[in-house]
């Protein structure tokens, strides 16, 4: 973005001193003002990222300079050709910021190449030619933006649902760890004796069910154990499914609370329709010790409490294990 507003800059700036350029004194001036301003903001892209207000001021600060500096060209022409300036930012607006910004970008834009299309039909005496140069710049204005608008919004659809498991509307291994990481992060209250607590949910003996009466019935028996999770624990816990039939749920939890929802959890999918039961481990660690964990803290938590599920299935399943660590 920086090197885009330099060169776009550096066009104007060369173009005070060619003969198509801006009328003498009050052109120039305004020229070389929107130089400047330009410039500031390329600087800007070029030290740091900017906030979402910075960008929107960014945007608009070079919508208007444009504006004025296609003006002021004496060479209508030419400041038809640079209403093409106007594409490309609305190419980025597309991307970063909203379709009302867009709408005011367009909009602008098409006020001035309309302005300068008069102006040139009136100069040179050629409608024809001024006509065909605006329907030129208009196809660029109105579809580029607009098109780069619906990628972004095709491809954000993409990335949202990257992360969701498709059967079921959980999050995917993938997508746990960053959620886990944001769970503990935007704890605020006292830590007492919370801990972050991952919970390994694995059903028992599911390929029966799916042998027995076909996997219809044992899709609809994982999206009713996706809602059973969901509805029997907190409302900002993070719920994913890992594979076929294993889950993992984190949460902030007081320590003598881990065994007594482990067990809710057990009993809560004992008693659904399908008839199936689970194997529950836990591990959890406490909070004070996992401010914002890394990804090989959460990986040791779901490796303790994958052994503590197994420890329950092999002593017959239908049963939780609770291993903490310190």
């Amino acid at each position: 973005m920086a090197v885009s507003t330099v060169t776009l800059s550096s066009i104007t700036l060369a173009m005070t001193w060619s003969p198509a350029g801006p009328h003498r004194i009050f052109g120039d001036a305004t020229a070389l003002a929107a130089v400047a301003v330009c410039m500031a903001l390329a600087v800007l892209w070029a030290c740091r990222w900017p906030t979402q207000r910075q960008s929107v001021c960014y945007a608009l600060s070079v919508l208007t300079c444009t504006a004025i500096v296609c003006l002021s060209y004496s060479d209508r022409l030419f400041g038809l050709l640079g209403c093409m300036s106007f594409a490309v930012l609305g190419g980025y607006i597309a991307f970063f910021h909203s379709a009302r910004l867009l709408v005011v970008n367009l909009a602008v834009a098409s006020a001035t190449a309309l302005t300068l299309t008069i102006m040139l039909a009136a100069t040179t005496g050629d409608l024809v030619r001024a006509v065909c140069a605006f329907l030129e710049i208009a196809v660029a204005l109105g579809s580029v933006p607009f098109a780069a608008n619906a990628l972004v919004q095709n491809l954000g659809v993409d990335v949202r649902y990257s992360d969701v498991d498709p059967l079921c509307g959980l999050l995917n291994r993938r997508a746990f760890y960053p959620a886990t990481r944001a769970l503990v992060a935007a704890h605020t209250g006292p830590l007492g004796d919370r801990c972050l607590a991952i919970t390994m949910v694995d059903l028992d003996h599911f390929k029966h069910l799916n042998d027995e009466h076909g996997h219809v019935v044992g899709d609809r028996a994982l999206i009713t154990i996706a809602d059973v999770l969901r509805d029997n624990t907190d409302q900002d816990a993070v719920v994913a499914r890992i594979g076929g039939e294993e889950f993992l749920i984190a949460d902030l939890i007081a320590h003598a609370r881990i065994r007594i929802q482990a067990e809710h959890l057990r009993s809560a999918i004992a008693s659904t329709v399908f008839g199936i039961t689970a194997s529950v481990g836990v591990a959890s660690i406490p909070l004070r010790q996992a401010s914002v964990p890394r990804r090989d803290v959460i990986d040791n938590l779901i490796k303790i409490a994958d052994a503590a599920m197994y420890d329950a299935k092999r002593a017959g399943g239908d049963q939780t294990r609770h291993h903490a660590t310190t």
